[in-house]
């Protein structure tokens, strides 16, 4: 019996000191972004909640700056909506998403990523306020995260 709980101790004792080494590893962050040198080339990234798919993005990184981006999917769950919808509101949230990614165009990621957490500074379209439509931009940062960890999709767009 007592092996057994020696056993479980020891594992125990294992596990934490894995779990104290990997908190303790340095993240990246939007100001270290450039050392991790992400290579040149197409990339893809989701965001992905409730086991759906709500934003799925693809965009030309060169030189640590986006050369363009578009939305491959993207749907909202409260309220829904999807990439084509054309009836407002959900079009202009819609608009206000494509304004936020088109804002990247251009900029290196590293001093741009961040802009994305305060929109209302970067979307010029209106949405009817009554309805409570908005944008979620950490939908977007989360995607273009994922992207980058993922590493390169695709060479042949360079």
């Amino acid at each position: 019996m007592s092996r057994s709980k020696s056993a479980v101790g020891l594992g125990v004792l294992i596990v934490g000191c894995v779990f104290a080494i990997s908190c303790t590893e340095e993240k990246p962050t939007f100001e270290n972004m450039e050392r991790y040198g992400h290579e040149d080339g197409t990339y893809r990234g989701s965001f992905i909640d409730r086991g759906i798919i709500q934003v799925n993005i693809q965009f030309v990184l060169v030189n640590g700056a986006i050369r363009e981006a578009t939305f491959r999917h993207l749907q909202g769950i409260e309220p829904p909506y999807y990439l084509d919808n054309e009836e407002e509101p959900y079009k202009s949230v819609i608009q206000q998403y494509e304004e936020a990614l088109q804002y990247l165009v251009g900029k290196p990621l590293s001093d741009h990523l961040v802009d994305l957490y305060e929109p209302g500074n970067l979307v010029e379209t209106e949405v009817d306020g009554y309805t409570g439509a908005t944008i979620r931009s950490e939908k977007i940062i989360s995607s273009i995260r994922d992207a980058l960890s993922r590493g390169v999709y695709r060479y042949s767009d360079l």
